[in-house]
């Protein structure tokens, strides 16, 4: 379930993973049941515009470990 906190933004969202950004270092990412499965630290993010290519870049590269496509 998703708890989001003030300052929480969805930065990024799919049919089958949503990622949440803590405005500093966290991101959550939650699947299609919005059940929490990783959660990822990137420093220096400055603002929702790199919040977003990081989590993008997550979401990139968790498909392609998966071997599958990403939307």
């Amino acid at each position: 379930m998703i708890n989001l906190q003030a300052g929480d933004t969805c930065v990024f969202a799919n049919t089958d993973f949503k990622v949440i950004w803590n405005g500093s270092a966290t991101f959550n990412v939650f699947d299609n049941t919005d059940t929490e499965v990783d959660v990822f630290t990137v420093n220096g993010v400055a603002n929702s515009s790199d919040a977003i290519w990081h989590a993008r870049e997550w979401i990139d590269n968790l498909y392609k470990e998966m071997g599958g496509h990403n939307e």
